[in-house]
């Protein structure tokens, strides 16, 4: 007999849908409405963490955004958690919010997005409610939310994994449980 340890944490992800009537739901328009965009399109589109986005340099996305020519996915290294390096891609969608964002910028920061933290969850917790979206969404709901979508696409859990930036596979394992829900429906509608 085999035992399997199972996992019991549970947790929040946006299906593709809803991601798309938060961002779509806020008006292409003005610094605030443009950088809101930008940041919630980064934060799908690459995985980071909140921390990791907030930290992303003015001039690196000049150099990744405005110098690349190329019309699909763009890649960039990242220190993330534990000081460890991962390659990050930025979609059509989010380098196309960028660089409006980006046109229209005032600041002078350093950053791409000049928020703290609290104010980026401030932020996503505003635009949920005003896209009329019942979830209790963070900024780090963003990053299930592309994991659960690359896994219910069929994309590889070690792929996962690796865009996710974890070190262990092990770290990854939280996401089956959506694609495990899923496989059980599926056998539900198969053997009646």
């Amino acid at each position: 007999l085999y035992k399997m340890k199972t996992q019991k944490r549970q947790i929040s992800f946006l299906e593709a849908s809803e991601v798309r009537k938060i961002i779509d739901n806020i008006k292409p328009e003005g610094a605030r409405n443009l950088r809101d965009r930008a940041l919630l399109e980064t934060l799908f589109s690459t995985g980071l963490r909140i921390g990791e986005a907030l930290a992303l340099s003015l001039n690196e996305m000049i150099l990744l955004i405005l110098d690349d020519q190329s019309v699909g996915t763009s890649e960039l290294p990242v220190i993330g958690k534990g000081g460890w390096q991962r390659v990050v891609y930025f979609s059509p969608k989010a380098k196309k919010a960028i660089k409006e964002y980006m046109a229209v910028r005032t600041d002078t920061s350093e950053y791409l997005f000049p928020l703290t933290s609290r104010g980026a969850q401030k932020m996503v917790k505003e635009r949920t409610k005003e896209a009329g979206v019942m979830k209790r969404v963070t900024p780090h709901v963003f990053r299930h939310s592309l994991a659960t979508d690359l896994l219910r696409k069929g994309v590889d859990i070690a792929f996962v994994s690796k865009f996710l930036g974890h070190r262990s596979l092990n770290n990854t394992m939280i996401y089956t449980h959506v694609v495990n829900n899923d496989l059980k429906d599926i056998h539900k509608k198969l053997y009646k």
